[in-house]
């Protein structure tokens, strides 16, 4: 797999993370029960869950754990799926929509639950999360929104003009949702402590350990290469998703991939914290092209967007992070900004994340579009469920086909253009 640069020094989360423990990289061919790729969220969640029941797992990071978007995010536990119950339900049958919306709500009690359990020092906290209506057009949409997410099971409370003044401190948003099950923790100390948990089940892990390339068999087990070493294994699990490229290139090609860029004040001074997202929920909105902001444990506001490099962040998007910020909160006007970022993120065309048997013995998931914290957590354990033999039909969330995306090798000029659309649709204040 391609290598690309890591600037520790200029990402927040790097910068603010305990020490973490180096991992040991392959120094010899082996054979385990299931071979696991990529040591984000999808991946440690997937090993853990596969070590707890007894299964001998290896995991490949090209990198260091968390090195891409799993230790780059925002860091917000959001529960649920972006479309609507009423969506899920006209494509998947009421049966399998409400199995996926029990699973969904409930993700963000469960990645709470799990770092609990293992007692992982992330800084976590449950103080919600609000979705702001960007125009006057979303407000009747998040009043139904409500409605409709509370009627299959989840836990919204619609907030008119003072509410959301009086959570946020700001009178930029006319309505809002506040999801009351949701979070935020430290993505990179949350990574960290996933991985030693799953070393501690016996996992082996694996640092700048790149996979090149996977042999499938014929039932009998597949066969990494690894350098100049090979892994032989019982099962895989492809857990990469923005990152996936020639690895299994109908994966890459199911999906688009988008930069996600972040920047960070210093500390605000004790007055303004008071002053700025009283309720200390994460904020997003409805708009497509969207905005999201968070005040971190020691008192910085961070806000993330749509960046326009991969993996590093460019003069004109961190201009554009501060200036939305501004418009939100004009009190952040004489605050140093000390931290940039970004990272890759995979987006499926109707919003919803994927898991695949690719072939014998091969799993993979991937395509949580913005809300990978607590659902990769969720589906690590479902992967690991499917690998233990669970049938697909009492599986929590559906395995489907790989599906290539028409016109592949336009597809990320296709994105570009459909950005340009939804920003002509959120300047014109229509709802996601």
């Amino acid at each position: 797999m391609k290598r690309d640069s890591f600037e520790p020094a200029t990402t927040l989360w790097s910068s603010t993370a305990a020490p973490r423990r180096p991992a040991n990289t392959l120094g010899e061919s082996i054979e385990v029960d299931v071979a696991v790729i990529g040591g984000g969220f999808t991946g440690l969640s997937t090993a853990y869950h596969l070590a707890a029941t007894g299964r001998q797992v290896a995991l490949f990071e090209a990198f260091e754990i968390g090195h891409r978007a799993s230790g780059r995010n925002g860091g917000q536990v959001v529960p649920g799926f972006k479309p609507t119950p009423v969506a899920l339900i006209e494509r998947f049958g009421h049966d399998v929509a409400t199995k996926m919306m029990n699973f969904a709500y409930g993700n963000a009690d469960y990645l709470f639950d799990l770092v609990s359990e293992l007692r992982i020092d992330c800084a976590a906290t449950r103080t919600g999360w609000i979705q702001g209506a960007f125009s006057t057009r979303s407000v009747d949409y998040l009043e139904r929104r409500a409605r409709e997410v509370n009627a299959h099971g989840g836990d919204i409370q619609y907030l008119n003009a003072d509410a959301m003044f009086e959570a946020t401190g700001s009178h930029f948003w006319p309505a809002g949702l506040l999801e009351r099950r949701a979070g935020a923790v430290h993505p990179l100390a949350y990574a960290r402590g996933l991985a030693h948990a799953a070393a501690e089940r016996g996992v082996a892990l694996y640092e700048h350990t790149p996979v090149d390339a996977i042999r499938a068999g014929s039932g009998t087990g597949s066969t990494l290469q690894v350098g100049s070493h090979t892994v032989r294994a019982r099962q895989v699990v492809i857990a990469t998703d923005a990152y996936t490229g020639q690895l299994w290139p109908s994966v890459a090609q199911s999906y688009v991939t988008v930069a996600s860029a972040q920047i960070a004040t210093e500390p605000l001074p004790e007055a303004l914290r008071q002053a700025l997202m009283p309720r200390r929920a994460g904020i997003s909105e409805t708009r497509k092209i969207t905005y999201y902001c968070r005040i971190d444990p020691e008192g910085r506001f961070v806000i993330g967007g749509r960046g326009r490099a991969a993996d590093h962040i460019d003069a004109a998007t961190e201009q554009q992070l501060r200036a939305a910020a501004l418009a939100r909160f004009p009190l952040l006007e004489s605050m140093h900004w000390e931290h940039r970022w970004a990272c890759r993120v995979g987006m499926t065309l109707d919003d919803l994340p994927r898991i695949h048997e690719l072939a014998p013995g091969i799993w993979t998931a991937y395509g949580y579009c913005g809300r990978g914290v607590a659902m990769a957590t969720a589906l690590g354990r479902v992967l690991a469920d499917a690998i233990n033999g669970v049938p697909a039909r009492q599986l929590d969330f559906p395995v489907t086909p790989v599906s290539r995306l028409p016109f592949y090798p336009a597809r990320q000029l296709g994105a570009a253009l459909a950005i340009s659309w939804y920003r002509l649709r959120d300047t014109l204040g229509y709802p996601a």
